[in-house]
């Protein structure tokens, strides 16, 4: 076996012309700072041929804040992305092609940005969305009024919503109905922050109000750029026609001032509660004076614990079932001396 040792003169030559050729690649294969960049895939080449859209999708209602979860489509690659949790996205590696951008969350309007490129490499703006509307709570239910002037019962229909915007862009709320040709602005209770309305059969265009039994009534919110949104939807579940026959005390009957009030036991196959109003008798000026509610649907009587003053007065005792719809009885009038 032939030995080879580097402290030889031959391989000595032959170890410094190695290292060289060494030196030499090494020097060739890494470019000084200063030599042009002509790789096609360097981002920093001038001819580089792709292109970079960035974005941070915010609130329109002020302060903005980013919105995550937010899907951006760009229709030119087939690319789908979502924004992080600070609302940003990033889109890179594309070819410079006009296009659109389509962001979509629920909750929020749906929103197109146009994309036109020009010599730029990188898009960057801030997308605001607007959020939709939200029904918080509705309320429908029909209110059957049993009355001496004038004979016979009156019927309304009552609407309550309650819609939140955090943009704070709500022009007007409606109530709607195709197969009643309905569409009604509803009023709005700033107390109770609540949209409403109170609508009788001709405000229905309808003869009985039990034609609403059963029907879709949409809550419509438009907004300040008249784009409209339904936000919600109920419907009429019952109509109750019977009153409560009362008993005692009834027809100008003089009494103590904290009287008994007896009824017959109303009997009806579904859950329900009453409810008790004694207003003065005037018919000027009638004002409630005492309101008894949620009174067992077991009861036949209500034993009034607050004295009423002297004065003529009137009764009236309401049914209402678990979905607010309610009858009141005919009135029945007392004195109190």
């Amino acid at each position: 076996m032939r030995e080879y040792c580097l402290d030889k003169p031959g391989l000595k030559f032959i170890r410094k012309y190695l290292v060289k050729i060494f030196l030499f690649t090494i020097s060739f294969l890494i470019p000084s700072c200063d030599a042009p960049k002509n790789n096609p895939l360097d981002p920093n080449n001038p001819n580089y041929a792709f292109v970079t859209i960035t974005g941070n999708v915010q609130s329109f209602s002020f302060p903005h804040t980013g919105i995550s979860g937010v899907s951006v489509y760009w229709g030119p690659s087939n690319i789908l992305v979502n924004t992080d949790n600070n609302g940003n996205f990033t889109i890179g590696n594309i070819l410079p092609v006009n296009g659109k951008l389509i962001l979509q969350k629920n909750g929020f309007r749906s929103d197109t940005v146009d994309v036109i490129w020009g010599s730029s490499k990188l898009l960057d703006s801030p997308v605001y969305l607007y959020q939709i509307p939200q029904l918080d709570s509705i309320s429908i239910y029909t209110v059957v009024t049993n009355q001496f002037t004038p004979p016979g019962q009156s019927y309304q229909l009552i609407v309550n919503s309650k819609v939140s915007d955090k943009d704070n862009d709500i022009d007007t709320v409606f109530v709607e109905n195709s197969q009643l040709n309905l569409r009604k602005a509803l009023g709005f209770d700033v107390t109770n922050k609540i949209y409403e309305a109170t609508l009788s059969t001709q405000d229905l265009n309808i003869a009985d109000i039990e034609q609403t039994i059963g029907l879709d009534f949409n809550i419509i919110a438009k907004d300040h750029f008249q784009i409209e949104y339904n936000v919600g939807t109920s419907k009429v579940t019952r109509v109750i026609k019977n009153g409560v026959s009362i008993q005692f005390p009834a027809n100008d009957t003089t009494i103590s001032s904290t009287p008994l009030f007896t009824w017959q036991r109303y009997k009806t196959g579904y859950p329900f509660s009453y409810m008790i109003e004694i207003y003065t008798n005037d018919f000027a000026n009638s004002q409630l004076v005492f309101r008894g509610e949620n009174i067992s649907s077991d009861s036949v009587s209500y034993q009034l614990t607050t004295p009423l003053s002297a004065k003529n007065y009137y009764w009236v005792i309401w049914v209402t079932d678990q979905f607010q719809n309610r009858c009141r009885s005919l009135p029945a009038t007392f004195n109190v001396k």
